[in-house]
C-alpha cells in the first residue's frame, strides 16, 4: 500500500523517512508507488542536504521497471541536473534508461556491465527490461533473427530457447524455418505491419476549365 502525503505533510520533515522506508519495501515486495516516490523526490527538491542518493537511484530504477509507461520521465523532472551528474550511481541509471529510451540495447547492455550489483540488489530488474525489450521489438518488427533477439535480450543457447518456448506458448511468437536460417515471427499488430495508404487527389473545375476549353474550341 502506498503511503498518501497530502497538505501540509508533503512540508513535513517527519514523512521524510518514513517515505525513504518505503522504497526499500517496495524493493523487497516487488511492488511499485509513483504517488509515493514522486513525494520523495518533491521532499529532495526542498531539502538538498536530506537528499539519499542510494535511494534515488533504488527510484529511478524501480522507475525504469515500469516501462513503457511513462515513469521514469515523471521522476526524472524533479532531480536537479547537478544531482544526476554528480553522484555516479544516479548518473549511470539515468544513461540506462537514456539507453533503453532510444532502443540502444547495446549501449543498455553495456552500461549495465558496469553496475552489475546495483541492478542485481533490484529484483526482477532484469525481467522487466527484458518485457520491455521484447514488446519495442514486438511493436517495431514482424520477423527478427535469432541472433538479433539474442544481442537484444542478451540470452543465449539453453537460457533463449526457454525465453523463446514461453513466448511461442504465451504471447503468439514462432519460429520460421528460412534459407538463412531460423527466425522469429512476432504477433501482427498495428505498428508492425506496412499499410497501403491511398491518396485521392480532388481538382476543382477551374484547374481543368482552360484546358477543356482548348479541346474543345474546335467543335
Amino acid at each position: 500500500m502506498s503511503i498518501i502525503v497530502t497538505g501540509a505533510d508533503r512540508y513535513s520533515p517527519e514523512k521524510l523517512p518514513q517515505l525513504e522506508v518505503y522504497v526499500d519495501e517496495q524493493v523487497t515486495n516487488r511492488t511499485w508507488s509513483l504517488d509515493s516516490n514522486a513525494t520523495l523526490l518533491r521532499f529532495y527538491q526542498f531539502s538538498p542536504a536530506s537528499v539519499k542518493p542510494a535511494i534515488v537511484a533504488k527510484v529511478l530504477i524501480k522507475a525504469i521497471m515500469q516501462a513503457p509507461n511513462q515513469d521514469f520521465k515523471c521522476l526524472i523532472t524533479l532531480l536537479p541536473e547537478r544531482l544526476q551528474q554528480s553522484d555516479e550511481s544516479v548518473y549511470k541509471v539515468v544513461q540506462l534508461a537514456n539507453a533503453l529510451e532510444t532502443s540502444r540495447f547495446s549501449d543498455f547492455w553495456n552500461a549495465a556491465n558496469t553496475c552489475r550489483e546495483l541492478l542485481g540488489s533490484i529484483p526482477g530488474f532484469y525481467e522487466s527490461v527484458r518485457g520491455f525489450i521484447a514488446h519495442t521489438l514486438v511493436h517495431t518488427y514482424g520477423r527478427v533473427t535469432k541472433r538479433t533477439l539474442a544481442d537484444c535480450l542478451k540470452l543465449e543457447g539453453a537460457t533463449l530457447e526457454q525465453y523463446l518456448a514461453e513466448k511461442c506458448k504465451s504471447a503468439g511468437w514462432s519460429i520460421v524455418n528460412t534459407p538463412a536460417g531460423e527466425v522469429v515471427g512476432l504477433p501482427k499488430n498495428d505498428d508492425n505491419q506496412s499499410v497501403v495508404k491511398r491518396t485521392q487527389e480532388l481538382i476543382r473545375f477551374d484547374q481543368v476549365a482552360p484546358m477543356l476549353k482548348s479541346v474543345t474550341v474546335g467543335f
